[in-house]
């Protein structure tokens, strides 16, 4: 498909994450969830801007070419990454009447390696970043937990704000290995939260992970 690749104000592609990081998920799934974020694009026609309709995405996925990939309405799109396939899109946006706007430039390169780990237990308690991140509106936080775990063994998984206030509980999964929760902005009573930073905390016994988050709005 051959086109004008005019760097839109608006469709400029921001990938959260979209390098190589094999190393910073455990490879359980042999797929992941990566999101991309522009921002909104008005369409220039022979009356002058309209807003945005919807957004048309399309992927240039390994050697197989370029093709339309999905319709949004929102300025995001969330892209199932295959592993050791390097991959790519560009959106464009199209106004109520069909008119098209020029393509975005292409996405930085999404890309990670198979590396199946999901039979390894780590040695200690392990907490990975959270994935995405920033994020909005939901995000993966991904912990290890070690061989000898015992019902009497102390384990938490919490959110904090970083002036220590508590925002969230999850029951982390005591079995050994890899695991992963779904946090989806809110607060244990289903309030959403408010945007800013935020500490995952991990403790099993006297050990004890922390990692930084950011939730955008």
């Amino acid at each position: 498909m051959t086109r004008q690749r005019n760097l839109l104000q608006a469709a400029a592609l921001l990938a959260l994450g979209a390098l190589a990081f094999g190393s910073a998920v455990p490879a359980a799934a042999q797929v992941v969830a990566m999101q991309f974020h522009w921002q909104a694009s008005p369409v220039p026609t022979a009356k002058g801007l309209t807003p945005a309709a919807f957004y048309e995405v399309f992927l240039l996925r390994g050697a197989d070419g370029e093709a339309f990939a999905a319709t949004v309405e929102d300025t995001v799109f969330t892209l199932e990454a295959e592993p050791d396939v390097m991959q790519r899109i560009c959106v464009r946006a199209v106004d109520a009447q069909g008119v098209p706007s020029t393509f975005s430039e292409w996405s930085d390169p999404v890309f990670f390696e198979s590396n199946d780990n999901s039979q390894l237990v780590p040695p200690v308690a392990v907490l990975q970043p959270n994935y995405p991140n920033p994020f909005n509106p939901e995000t993966r936080i991904t912990y290890g937990v070690p061989d000898g775990v015992t019902a009497g063994d102390p384990m938490r998984l919490e959110i904090f704000t970083v002036d220590g206030r508590h925002v969230r509980s999850f029951e982390p999964a005591r079995t050994a290995g890899w695991h992963q929760v779904t946090w989806d902005g809110t607060d244990d009573s289903g309030q959403v939260a408010a945007a800013g930073l935020y500490i995952t905390r991990f403790a099993l016994g006297t050990m004890v992970k922390t990692t930084k988050m950011t939730m955008v709005k």
